[in-house]
């Protein structure tokens, strides 16, 4: 089914349902992370407010997270000696912590230390080397690491965490109803104006026109895709930028992409990525286990071949 990029976000195709009601509806947006936001809320919301406090948001965790400027706390944090804590915002020390649990419960295979592998295929800033044996302590509102190499790479989840919050920003703004998307990841509040429940889809990986491989209703759920394409790439990527840790090589791309729902963008972002890394069988055996609702799309001769877990297709609707 092939569908336009507006339509993927809000999920629903003229061809395939019926006219949704834009009139009732604004989209808003702006940069975010090398990427993009955007929300769709009911018509009337204060548009100039909402633009402020998204917009101050994103720049607050640019300038904490982000591994590509020279002045954020990440970078300083990543340049700093073992041993010496850090004063380290909210949003670090949260991604911190949720990266050693996923870390946990993907039996390694997603790891935040690899920022420096990611670099050299290409994809990353994170200079340096990884530790065999390295962890970030946590005492308040700062942070020291056990080795000077260790560096922390938030892109796999740090995305999924800006979700979260700018969908709670908006919330606090008293719009009861939206649509909200960081880079792909999307978390539905309320219901659609028309009544009916928010759609968004999955796209097909790998192809120069966008398509839907699958229609999602979240519900309160966030719904993270991890992929071997950078952001912004169009068509079939030649070397993926998640890392396998257990190689400490690009990931096989036997596995295409996995889509997973979970109760927050920081968790959906995280397992998406292990669950890519660990690659077509590790990911879905992974899944199985700890009841992960997710869709992993596998190539095979006759073309994209899904497996479906944890009760991901309760919530398709074509």
């Amino acid at each position: 089914m092939q569908i336009g990029r507006r339509e993927i976000l809000v999920g629903a195709a003229a061809a395939l349902f019926a006219p949704p009601a834009w009139a009732a509806t604004v989209s808003l947006g702006g940069p975010a992370f090398g990427s993009y936001w955007r929300c769709l809320v009911p018509a009337g919301t204060d548009k100039a407010v909402l633009m402020a406090e998204a917009t101050r948001l994103i720049a607050g965790l640019d300038a904490e997270l982000s591994p590509w400027r020279d002045d954020s706390a990440l970078t300083a944090l990543n340049r700093a000696p073992a041993r010496r804590w850090m004063q380290m915002g909210d949003a670090t020390r949260t991604c911190l912590r949720e990266a050693e649990a996923v870390q946990r419960l993907t039996g390694g295979g997603f790891d935040a230390r690899v920022g420096p592998l990611v670099a050299r295929y290409g994809f990353g800033q994170i200079a340096g080397e990884v530790p065999r044996a390295g962890r970030f302590e946590l005492s308040g509102g700062a942070v020291r690491k056990s080795h000077d190499a260790l560096t922390f790479d938030p892109c796999g989840l740090a995305k999924g965490h800006a979700l979260d919050l700018l969908a709670a920003r908006i919330a606090g703004l008293g719009a009861r109803d939206a649509l909200v998307e960081i880079g792909g990841e999307v978390r539905a509040l309320g219901r659609h104006p028309s009544g009916r429940s928010w759609r968004v889809a999955i796209e097909v990986p790998g192809v120069e026109r966008v398509q839907a491989q699958r229609v999602v209703r979240p519900g309160a759920l966030a719904l993270a895709t991890s992929a071997h394409a950078p952001q912004g790439h169009a068509g079939p990527a030649t070397t993926s930028h998640v890392i396998d840790p257990a190689s400490a090589r690009p990931a096989a791309q036997g596995l295409l992409q996995v889509s997973v729902l979970a109760r927050t963008g920081l968790r959906a972002d995280a397992l998406a990525t292990g669950l890519l890394a660990l690659g077509p069988k590790r990911g879905p055996a992974l899944a199985r286990r700890a009841g992960i609702a997710a869709l992993f799309l596998h190539r095979a001769s006759e073309g994209v071949v899904e497996t479906m877990i944890g009760g991901i297709d309760a919530h398709f609707i074509a």
